[in-house]
């Protein structure tokens, strides 16, 4: 409890360092002209956005499931991940039309204030990424000594991992943006800020677009992986005949729901059928990580049935 509260107390003081640099780089990115300075700071607000959000999540993910809330509130970090690409997506695809107008229509900018505001969100990504890989590191001792906490240890030390190489890759771009300033000066040449901002922008749009695709496709149930290898997998137990009315999603990035109706080759006890079950939900947990299964058994009248349960 006393690590995730750590946790959670270093997760907000990043949020609220990445938020100075927002109003920073928006304020001085519309005084001195400079559209890449925005964009970062466009993108650093994706980022605190990112983490209240995910803070949210987890909060939430940690609630019990109710009567009304069958299913807990594992969606809450699919829709959070949605909701913020998607402010990303749209917020990129604006400042590349603006970074298109900047290179037909050049506008000089104060490089003095680009090279001071992005110098001092450098300095921050920075120390937002040592906090994070020191976090890291803690956890990942703190795990070793909570075995039966392994699984859930292991996926949150992923997303630390993830976090702190996101901000070391917002460290970048403020870097690229303090560069790009410095080239302006010196070599007068005002079409490197919508330049820079154009390189950046369609990288941001490109990861957020990926984020947006996977988590619309989790919200809307579609199948994360090849169906095809979970019916082999359950072929190949030797009762069963045939599977069908096939169910595969992944409501989280650490869960993976999968359900069916599995055809007995022959008429067996309740105990015998209970083994099958087991059986299977073992080799699919240990093959493809499934977390959450539903069988359901069935005769062989059955073996027709559709094995995508599409219309009903």
């Amino acid at each position: 409890m006393e690590y995730a509260d750590l946790k959670s107390k270093k997760i907000m003081f990043i949020a609220m360092l990445n938020m100075l640099i927002v109003v920073l780089e928006l304020i001085f990115g519309a005084l001195s002209n400079s559209l890449s300075l925005i964009t970062d700071a466009l993108h650093n607000l994706g980022d605190v956005l990112a983490l209240f959000v995910a803070f949210v999540a987890a909060y939430y993910a940690l609630k019990a499931a109710t009567s009304k809330m069958t299913f807990g509130y594992i969606r809450a970090e699919m829709m959070a991940a949605f909701v913020n690409s998607l402010f990303l997506c749209v917020t990129m695809i604006y400042v590349l039309y603006e970074a298109f107008i900047r290179f037909l229509n050049p506008v000089a900018i104060d490089t003095s204030s680009v090279i001071a505001v992005a110098s001092i969100a450098l300095v921050i990504n920075g120390i937002s990424a040592y906090l994070l890989r020191e976090n890291h590191h803690l956890h990942h001792h703190h795990a070793t000594s909570h075995d039966h906490e392994c699984d859930h240890d292991h996926h949150e030390d992923l997303n630390l991992k993830a976090a702190y190489l996101h901000m070391l890759g917002d460290a970048v771009i403020s870097l690229g943006v303090v560069l790009g300033a410095f080239a302006t000066r010196y070599f007068d040449a005002v079409f490197i800020d919508p330049l820079i901002t154009f390189i950046f922008g369609s990288y941001i749009l490109k990861s957020s677009s990926n984020v947006l695709k996977d988590s619309f496709f989790s919200l809307m149930d579609a199948n994360p992986h090849d169906i095809k290898k979970y019916e082999e997998l359950i072929l190949s137990f030797k009762e069963i005949d045939a599977v069908h009315d096939i169910h595969l999603t992944s409501p989280s990035s650490n869960e993976i729901y999968f359900s069916a109706h599995i055809v007995l080759s022959s008429n067996m006890s309740l105990d015998e059928i209970e083994k099958i079950i087991e059986d299977i939900r073992l080799a699919l947990k240990q093959r493809f990580g499934v977390t959450h299964l539903l069988i359901q058994p069935e005769s062989v009248k059955y073996a027709q049935a559709e094995q995508y349960c599409l219309t009903h």
